[in-house]
């Protein structure tokens, strides 16, 4: 292959890669429009084969830059091989690459050749459809979209509108006007070009007012919260002559807080399970009785019939079993890839049980929450199930498994999303961070250091009722899309008989 003709490939893969420094915690969030459209420009100049290659080489390098963390949870915690760590998430990444590809190979294959439309309403439509794909087949993987760029910035007031998908959507659109005026601009009419630049303008004044409407209610008085922030690094967490003081020292963070109504710690917080860790619990329980308080924590349960459950619960009473589980990290995918597995990489605790789909909401302090464990809050669609009832938001996560590495910032640019797309405060205990309180537009009100060990304290208040996403899910964005691109794809049809 000539130079020439690498050059294409190369600055796709490389835009791609350029793509996560807008993602936390670089928040370079302009950058996604400039990277986005080199793309678009470059599947729109390519035959069907070329953009499918480009557009998949895009994805890649986006993949490759944006979840490359990964690699500490399998080498570092995972003792795997360097090399068959670095082999697996490249390989996740080509997969999750496909749909990149597959994205620009429906436009460019099935739909009219019409080069404003195609860079204004078929990719960015193209893209949100896959985009919502990935975070579907084979239990979905939904990590950088490009919404969660967007999350300081006005196009974020998209988001309890039509979700995190319409975000990106826009995102898209914005990009493809921006080709349209660089590579377009002397062949269309100058009166063509202001409609589209003020087309582009209104979409963001509008998500710029959208961002300042308060969707939701007032559900009661303010609750005192404390985040207990523990610090536990991975390596040491399941040591057994540290499991007596990991709980002791959790213990005592906890009932130095004389005026908290509802205390969290984060997920499998006490090393043990639940069966044999009971007397500790009770014991904490009773204090709680004794002050009006509720103390949920993260603990394993070992249950006869499903096998271990990555679990919530209360200290007054109450559980949740996590639904939505870690590919590689909770479960194999192919269950009989485990044993090849193993020979490579022994992840504590990596053969795990999901919980019910359909599982009541634990009440504390009062309140109904909606619970999410670590992952399962990169899915806006398993956060809004438990709502409207949910009145508050609690996530519990340990990201320690990825070290100083950008995945806990990514993941809590996650975590406010979901908080500004249903409209509720969310408090998210975290092992070594981010522990914070995000309030219903997304907002951090209060947040502990990394690495830390510290308790987070404020005040959330309950909220009541539903914005239009918590309603329509991602249905409306992604079924308007679709309808978009289908319509479009037998107009083409059509003619072509005629």
């Amino acid at each position: 292959m000539t130079p020439a003709a690498l050059r294409w490939p190369l600055l796709s893969l490389t835009a791609g890669a350029l793509t996560t420094l807008a993602f936390a915690p670089f928040d370079l969030r302009w950058l996604v429009f400039l990277t986005l459209a080199t793309a678009f420009y470059i599947w729109d100049k390519s035959t069907v084969r070329q953009a499918a290659i480009n557009a998949g080489l895009f994805g890649l390098g986006l993949q490759c830059s944006g979840v490359s963390w990964i690699y500490y949870s399998l080498h570092v915690h995972g003792s795997a091989p360097a090399i068959f760590a670095i082999l697996l998430v490249f390989l996740l990444c080509l997969y999750l690459s496909i749909y990149t590809a597959l994205s620009a190979y429906m436009v460019n294959r099935f739909l009219p050749d019409a080069p404003v439309l195609r860079l204004l309403l078929f990719y960015p439509a193209s893209w949100v459809v896959f985009e919502w794909l990935q975070g579907y087949v084979m239990t979905g993987f939904a990590w950088m979209q490009l919404g969660y760029t967007q999350i300081d910035a006005p196009l974020s007031g998209f988001a309890p509108l039509a979700g995190n998908h319409a975000v990106a959507g826009v995102v898209a659109i914005t990009a493809g006007a921006l080709v349209v005026g660089i590579k377009y601009r002397n062949l269309l009419a100058v009166k063509r070009l202001l409609m589209i630049a003020v087309f582009i303008i209104a979409l963001w004044v509008f998500a710029g007012i959208l961002k300042h409407i308060d969707w939701t209610e007032n559900a009661g008085e303010p609750i005192k919260v404390s985040l207990v922030q523990g610090n536990i690094a991975q390596k040491d967490k399941w040591k057994p002559q540290l499991k007596k003081p990991t709980m002791e020292l959790y213990r005592d963070l906890t009932l130095a807080q004389h005026e908290a109504d509802l205390i969290v710690w984060p997920e499998t917080s006490v090393p043990d399970y639940l069966h044999r860790a009971a007397p500790y619990i009770q014991q904490l329980e009773r204090e709680m009785v004794l002050r009006d308080a509720d103390l949920i924590l993260g603990i394993f349960i070992r249950d006869d019939d499903k096998g271990l459950l990555n679990s919530v619960v209360s200290a007054r009473g109450g559980v949740y079993h996590k639904r939505h589980l870690v590919p590689l990290g909770e479960y194999i995918p192919l269950r009989f890839l485990i044993e090849f597995f193993n020979r490579f990489v022994k992840i504590p605790m990596s053969d795990i049980a999901s919980g019910d789909e359909d599982q009541p909401l634990l009440t504390a302090a009062g309140l109904p929450l909606g619970i999410s464990i670590c992952f399962e809050d990169a899915f806006a669609r398993d956060v809004i199930a438990d709502l409207p009832e949910a009145e508050l938001l609690v996530n519990v996560s340990n990201d320690a498994w990825f070290e100083d590495s950008h995945e806990p910032h990514q993941h809590h640019a996650i975590a406010r999303m979901r908080a500004l797309e249903s409209g509720r405060y969310m408090v998210r205990s975290t092992n070594t961070g981010i522990t914070s309180l995000i309030g219903p537009h997304g907002e951090v009100v209060k947040q502990l250091p990394q690495f830390e060990t510290a308790v987070l304290s404020g005040e959330v208040r309950p909220l009541a009722g539903a914005t239009p996403y918590v309603r329509w899910g991602d249905w409306l964005i992604v079924g308007l899309c679709s309808m978009l691109l289908l319509g479009s794809a037998y107009h083409k049809k059509i003619g072509n008989k005629d």
